[in-house]
Formats: C-alpha cells, structure tokens, sequence
C-alpha cells in the first residue's frame, strides 16, 4: 500500500486556489470546475470543495453518486475542525522562502522556530484561508 494523494478540504476554492498556487509556485495539474484542484509537490496535494457536492448531491443514487456516498455525505460529524493533520514542505533555503511567503502576505505566519530534539530543525508556519497549519523546513544558510 502506498499514499496516493492528500486532500484538503477548502471552504473557498477560489481562496484556496490563489493561496496554494503563491505557495507552492506553481499552477494546477489538474482541476474540475470548482470541485476539485490538484497540484503536484512530491506527491500530489489536492483540494477538494464540499459545497460543490452539495449542490449537485440528492438523496437518492445516480450516475455521479451511489448510496454508500449519499449516506456519508449527509452523515451528521459534529463540529469540523481543522488541523488533524499538518503539511510538512522542505525548501533548499528556509530564509529564502520565509522572505518570499512574508512578502506575499498570503496566510498569518509565525516566526522562524528552532527545536533541537534528536538533531536541529527550523521552520514555520503559514496557515491557509481555512485556517490549516503548514509547516515549511529546511536549511538555514548563514
């Protein structure tokens, strides 16, 4: 078994879309109207927008959604939250990519972190319009 692709899901695609082509630099590989977008990072990173099922889901099966879909979809999950999991990106110069993400002033970002553990290791973090921790690492050059 292998990870095929991460997901995240995005409240506003067009939001979403602008902060993670500045992030990443790079436009999508792929996008299907304005359901999903996926982008290629190592992996493939995607974004999927639930509100574009919702105006298009029913209640009954059909050719896009069988019931299996239609009954998870509408399961009841309590409060959504965000942040289960962090998104880990490495960069050739952290500072380097710290200045360029400042400048942009695309998400709220914190300051460049240290934590020497088991080996020393920089980063920070950026957050996206839906409020995700990404977390950005690599070598410092002095």
């Amino acid at each position: 078994m292998k990870l095929a692709t991460t997901y995240i899901c995005v409240n506003d695609m067009s939001k979403s879309l602008e902060f993670y082509k500045s992030l990443l630099q790079q436009e999508p590989l792929f996008a299907n109207e304005d359901r999903w977008i996926t982008f290629g990072c190592g992996n493939t990173l995607s974004l999927y927008n639930r509100h574009y099922d919702e105006k298009i889901i029913g209640r009954e099966p059909s050719e896009r959604f069988n019931q299996a879909y239609i009954d998870d979809f509408f399961k009841d999950r309590g409060e959504i939250r965000n942040n289960i999991v962090i998104l880990n990106f490495e960069v050739d110069d952290l500072k380097q990519e710290y200045e360029r993400l400042r400048g942009l002033n695309i998400g709220r970002m914190s300051e460049m972190m240290y934590v020497n553990v088991h080996m020393p290791y920089w980063y920070f973090n950026i957050e996206d319009p839906d409020g995700n921790t990404i977390e950005i690492t690599g070598k410092i050059f002095e």
